[in-house]
C-alpha cells in the first residue's frame, strides 16, 4: 500500500485537471472562475481522505471529472429545495415552519410573476395602505378595533415596545423571559427597543399583587405592561401566571398598556386537537389586552409575518413611526396572508385546506391508514425491515410543547447496523428526506408526509440504500 505521502504526491494539480476538463463539453461550458472552484474542492476531498488513511489509491481521471461534475450540479442546485418532512413536527423551524395552501401559493405567485395593485387603488386611481387588505381581514376575524403586519413577530414585539414604553420600563413577569429560536432572548429585543425590562414575581409564580406592587413603586418609570407566550417550555408543579383578564383591570387602573405576545397565535381553538393551553387571538383581544402581536407562519398557516391586532390609537402610533417602513412586508408575503386568512372565514374549509390544521386534525385511524399505505408504497427492500408503529409527534413552533400529538409511522430496520448512515444519505438526495432515528430505527412520521411525496420518498429510499448497500457491499 503506497505510503501516505505518496498519495498526496500523486494527487493531480488543479491545472492539470482544468486542462482535462477542456475535453468535456459539460465542464467546458462552466465559467473558468466558478469551475476552478470545483476543481479544487474535489482534490480537497482527495487530500482529505489521504490524511484520513482512507485513500489507497489516486482515482483515474475520468472519475475526478465525474467528482467535478457532481460538485458543478450541486453548486447549481436551489438550497431552499423540497425537503420531504419525516419528523412528525408540524411547524419545524428547520424545515420552513408552515406549508401554505394551494390558494395562498398562487395568489403569491400571481403577485411576483408580475405587477400588481400592491399600493394602487384601481376603484380610485390613487394610492392606498399596502396593508389593508390584510388590515381589514384581521379586523373582522379578532375582532379588535385595529391591526397591522410587519415582517416577523420579533420585529412586531420590538415595534410595539419601542412604541409604546420606549425610554421606560415594562413589566413582566421572571417566568417569562423566553429565548426564541436561533438564541435570540426576548430580554435582548426588548432592551434593543430603548426598554428595560422590571422582572416581577419568581420563575414559577407571579401575582397580581406582584405586577402591583412593581408598578406603584415608581409609577413614572413604567410604560407597559407585558405577557409573553411561554414558547417551547412549560413550567408544571406549584405555578400561577396571572391571567389575562386581571393584568388588563390593573392597566387600565394604572393607566398603562397591556401589550400581549402570544408567539403562535390560532385563529381557531384547536384544544380538541390536543393543543390544550393555547389561546386564540380574538380570546386575548376579549379579555382586554390593548395590543397583541403574533406569527404568521405558525398556527395560522400562512407566510412569516408579525401580526399586530389591537386599540386604533395603539395600532397607528406603531404604524406611523419611521421604523415600520424597516419592517414591512413584500407583496408575496402580503398576498399568501391575505389568501390564507380568507379561508378562516368559513373554520371549516381552513381545517381542511390549511395543510398545518389538516395535518393537526388527522384522526388516528386517517394516521393509521396513512402510515399501511406509505410502507406499501415503499414495498420491500432487500436488506431493510419496514413496519407501522405508533410514534409522537409535536406541534412544533413553540405551541404546546408538553403535549405530545399521538402518530404512527413506517418503521425502517436493517440487521447491518447502517441506520445512520442511510439518514444521512436519505438528506443529500435531490428530493431530501429528513427524518429521525429511534433506537437505530428509522422513522417516517405520517403526520407531517404529504400523500403526493410517498413515491418520492421511495425513490429517495431506493436510491440511499443502493448507495450504501454498493459502498459496504450488503
Amino acid at each position: 500500500m503506497p505510503a501516505q505521502a505518496t498519495i498526496l504526491k500523486l494527487i493531480p494539480q488543479v491545472e492539470k485537471v482544468l486542462n482535462l476538463s477542456s475535453n468535456d463539453a459539460d465542464l467546458k461550458a462552466i465559467p473558468r472562475s466558478a469551475l476552478t472552484l470545483f476543481v479544487r474542492q474535489a482534490l480537497e476531498e482527495l487530500r482529505q481522505g489521504a490524511l484520513k488513511g482512507e485513500l489507497t489509491q489516486i482515482p483515474a481521471n475520468s472519475k475526478i471529472l465525474s467528482r467535478v461534475k457532481e460538485i458543478a450540479a450541486e453548486a447549481n442546485r436551489v438550497s431552499l429545495r423540497e425537503i420531504i418532512n419525516a419528523t412528525g413536527i408540524v411547524l419545524h423551524t428547520n424545515l420552513g415552519r408552515a406549508p401554505l395552501a394551494q390558494t395562498a401559493i398562487e395568489s403569491m405567485v400571481d403577485a411576483a410573476k408580475g405587477y400588481c395593485a400592491l399600493e394602487y387603488d384601481l376603484q380610485q386611481a390613487s394610492r392606498r395602505d399596502r396593508h389593508k387588505s390584510v388590515e381589514d381581514l384581521l379586523v373582522e376575524l379578532t375582532g379588535a378595533p385595529a391591526a397591522t403586519i410587519v415582517n416577523n413577530n420579533a420585529a412586531a414585539l420590538f415595534l410595539l415596545a419601542l412604541v409604546l414604553a420606549g425610554g421606560r420600563s415594562a413589566v413582566i413577569s421572571r417566568g417569562e423571559l423566553v429565548e426564541i429560536g436561533g438564541s435570540f432572548r426576548l430580554s435582548e429585543i426588548i432592551k434593543a427597543a430603548g426598554v428595560q425590562l422590571k422582572e416581577v414575581g419568581s420563575t414559577n409564580r407571579t401575582l397580581i399583587k406582584d405586577y402591583r406592587s412593581a408598578i406603584e413603586e415608581d409609577p413614572e418609570e413604567i410604560g407597559l405592561v407585558l405577557k409573553v407566550h411561554c414558547s417551547n417550555f412549560r413550567l408544571i408543579g406549584y405555578v400561577a401566571q396571572t391571567p389575562v383578564n386581571e393584568l388588563s383591570s390593573l392597566a387600565k387602573d394604572k393607566g398603562l398598556p397591556l401589550a400581549v405576545d402570544l408567539g403562535s397565535g390560532s385563529l381557531i381553538d384547536l384544544s380538541a386537537r390536543g393543543l390544550e393551553g393555547e389561546e386564540t387571538v380574538s380570546s386575548i383581544v376579549s379579555q382586554g389586552a390593548d395590543v397583541v402581536c403574533f406569527s404568521g407562519d405558525k398556527l395560522l398557516g400562512a407566510a412569516q409575518g408579525g401580526l399586530i391586532v389591537g386599540r386604533e390609537d395603539i395600532i397607528k402610533k406603531i404604524k406611523t413611526h419611521p421604523l415600520a417602513r424597516t419592517m414591512r412586508p413584500d407583496k408575496t408575503t402580503l398576498a399568501a396572508t391575505e389568501a390564507t386568512l380568507k379561508l378562516y372565514r368559513t373554520p371549516k374549509e381552513a381545517l381542511k385546506l390549511i395543510p398545518i390544521l389538516r395535518m393537526l386534525n388527522l384522526t388516528d385511524q386517517e394516521l393509521r391508514q396513512l402510515a399501511l399505505k406509505l410502507k406499501a408504497t415503499i414495498g420491500r427492500i432487500k436488506g431493510l425491515k419496514t413496519s407501522i408503529v405508533r410514534v409522537n409527534s409535536q406541534a412544533g413552533g413553540g405551541a404546546a410543547p408538553e403535549r405530545p400529538l399521538s402518530s404512527w409511522a413506517v418503521s425502517v430496520e436493517s440487521d447491518n447496523g447502517v441506520i445512520s448512515a442511510l439518514v444521512h444519505l436519505l438528506r443529500l438526495e435531490p428530493v431530501s428526506v429528513v427524518a429521525r432515528v429511534v433506537s437505530d430505527r428509522l422513522l417516517f412520521d405520517v403526520r407531517t408526509i404529504f400523500p403526493s411525496q410517498f413515491k418520492l420518498l421511495k425513490l429517495s429510499l431506493a436510491r440511499a440504500w443502493s448507495k450504501l448497500s454498493s459502498e459496504i457491499k450488503i
